[in-house]
């Protein structure tokens, strides 16, 4: 959906200045700026956009918007604030959208939902959704500006909260219809204190949708969800307890595939789809599906095309060992359910598991927590990275434990110690925490096996 420039910079540009451009899309990293573009100057933590305007300018862009001086080689729009130049940005292009919009958010699951929803709703309809990371004040008004058509019927946007007040923001940005909530977890306590805290901030989304007509899909097993639910209207709730709209049993389950039941009145669906652990996810997909008129037949086949994305959960297979990548992120309640998903599993289990981090005071304890949830597994072996997963150790329970300080100590440990041969591998850890890397040294350990 182009944006007519003029209309745009009406409040803020210069009386004799015009924009005849056309142009391609607003672009705020000039490494990546193609023929076209305009190019906005950010002031970063670590780097500052306007010492790169000419850099965009030679990779062809044709306007930069900046807040200060600069001396460049192409024209330039000054505004008091590019920050804010992004966000009135994002509601202009918002107020040109007619489509029905989806808003996510959640401790845990927000991606998962997000495309597993993506291909449910295609299967009917004209569908667009957030790519990546983009779930953020910055990302989303650039997304709403260079990515929406406008032709679409569904639009889907995942929101991300880390302090107070986050989520009016991405409201003011968003504007949603439908609203989906994946849980309440223990999830950027450094800022929002406590559950309580990132129940208030998350539960905004419902509560906008329902002040606005619109509808909302929850996990009605999550008590704090569904205790705030009570009384507001377009409230949908999915879980696997009685009461909830939409009920969901697992009838069977292991590492590749799970059979699932959803019980939406005096309906019931039964099917298998090609993975385990996400119940919620598939139970919420589902839902929301079915209330906008996609056949639940058609559901059904989105959902088993579905796969984790990578670092989200993605299963590899190297001979006859399993890695599961959970490297993306790591809180209390995505740990959880990585651990879930590895119950009955008689192969050897190794968990790899780093810091989780943003919990604040809570650090410690929370980190012990899931050591006595790893000792309900019992796997053959833990392997902790950094300051505060060793505290895991301290109730976990497993056959062999090791704690790694370094992360050259623990790859020369996976290149180097006798793993039994048919072991299943979980690593996770937040995304500081790069955990990527021991993904990588298995991958190449194992390089040879198919």
């Amino acid at each position: 959906m182009k944006i007519e420039l003029n209309e745009l910079f009406k409040d803020i540009r210069h009386s004799d200045f015009t924009f005849p451009y056309e142009y391609n899309n607003f672009v705020v990293d000039s490494r990546i700026v193609k023929p076209n573009d305009i190019f906005i100057a950010l002031k970063g933590n670590n780097t500052d956009g306007h010492n790169f305007v000419n850099d965009a300018f030679g990779r062809g862009a044709i306007l930069a918007v900046v807040e200060r001086d600069v001396e460049a080689i192409g024209p330039v729009v000054k505004v008091d604030s590019t920050v804010e130049f992004i966000k009135h940005l994002g509601d202009f292009a918002r107020s040109k959208v007619n489509s029905a919009i989806f808003g996510i958010t959640g401790s845990a699951g927000k991606t998962t939902t997000k495309e597993g929803l993506y291909l449910a709703l295609s299967k009917k309809f004209n569908v667009r959704k957030t790519e990546g990371n983009i779930n953020t004040d910055l990302s989303l008004p650039l997304f709403f500006a260079n990515d929406v058509t406008n032709l679409e019927d569904f639009i889907i946007a995942e929101m991300g909260i880390q302090k107070p007040n986050d989520m009016d923001t991405l409201l003011d940005i968003v504007k949603p219809h439908y609203a989906i909530i994946t849980n309440i977890g223990d999830s950027h306590l450094e800022y929002l204190g406590d559950r309580n805290g990132v129940l208030k901030e998350k539960f905004k989304l419902v509560k906008f949708v329902s002040e606005n007509g619109g509808v909302s899909f929850i996990n009605g097993d999550d008590p704090l969800l569904k205790a705030s639910s009570v009384g507001v209207k377009g409230v949908f709730t999915v879980g696997f307890n009685e009461g909830n709209n939409f009920k969901i049993s697992i009838l069977e389950e292991n590492l590749d595939f799970m059979r699932l039941r959803v019980n939406v009145e005096d309906r019931v669906f039964d099917f298998a789809v090609p993975y385990n652990g996400f119940a919620y996810n598939v139970g919420l997909i589902f839902a929301a599906s079915i209330y906008v008129g996609v056949d639940p037949d058609y559901i059904v086949s989105a959902l088993k095309e579905f796969k984790p994305y990578k670092g989200r959960g993605e299963k590899i297979k190297r001979g006859t060992i399993t890695i599961i990548d959970d490297t993306y992120n790591s809180n209390p309640v995505s740990m959880n359910l990585a651990l879930k998903r590895l119950n009955g599993i008689k192969n050897p289990i190794v968990l790899i598991l780093g810091d989780m981090l943003e919990l604040g005071e809570s650090s410690k304890s929370l980190h012990e927590n899931v050591g006595k949830e790893i000792a309900k597994i019992n796997p053959y072996m833990l392997i902790t990275y950094g300051s505060f997963s060793k505290f895991m150790q301290d109730y976990a329970v497993a056959t062999k434990k090791y704690h790694f300080d370094d992360n050259a100590s623990l790859i020369d440990f996976l290149n180097s110690f006798d793993f039994p041969e048919d072991s299943v591998f979980l690593v996770k850890g937040s995304r500081g925490m790069k955990m990527e890397q021991f993904v990588g040294a298995l991958l190449r350990r194992y390089s040879d096996e198919n």
